[in-house]
């Protein structure tokens, strides 16, 4: 039985989070990625491009828990649970927080920022996106050690200077 366009979409995805987290690796072999979703080769590419426009349609989930945290007044436990989680897998999370896939990486979170804040600029959501990317990739490498809560805490804070400085 066919599938409609959009489960079958959502069917990959979800096929991917799973062999990323068992396998640890950001981009797991297309051929693995195909028997787990139950696909055919020219259905993944029928719905993606490649395995980095899966790896960030895959990735717009965390980053929408980051833009949330970013936002927020508070303390934000999904913020603490996602930095633990990209702790756990550091090893892929460096592969995707550093190179050219960072970089597209931080436009979807500026677009999922300015999407929560309509008063912010491209430029201005570029340059805040980049810095927080910037911070998980720091913390995830040893550069920057401290608790995930702590971490956390800096971000939210650091978004909040930010956009105070903005509006002065």
């Amino acid at each position: 039985m066919d599938r409609p366009a959009s489960n079958t979409r959502l069917a990959i995805v979800a096929a991917f989070n799973r062999l990323v987290l068992s396998t640890r690796r950001a981009r797991p072999p297309v051929a693995h990625l195909l028997r787990e979703a139950g696909v055919a080769r020219s259905t993944l590419y029928s719905h993606f491009d490649d395995r980095d426009a899966l790896l960030l349609e895959a990735m717009k989930g965390p980053l929408s828990v980051l833009a949330d945290a970013l936002m927020s007044e508070g303390h934000d436990e999904r913020l603490v649970g996602l930095l633990e989680h990209f702790w756990q897998q550091r090893r892929g999370a460096l592969d995707v927080l550093q190179g050219k896939f960072a970089t597209r990486l931080v436009r979807v979170l500026a677009d999922l920022i300015m999407a929560r804040d309509a008063t912010l600029e491209r430029n201005d959501a570029i340059r805040l996106a980049d810095s927080q990317i910037g911070f998980i990739r720091l913390w995830v490498s040893g550069e920057t050690p401290g608790t995930s809560e702590a971490l956390a805490a800096k971000m939210v804070a650091s978004a909040h200077a930010y956009r105070a400085m903005l509006r002065e």
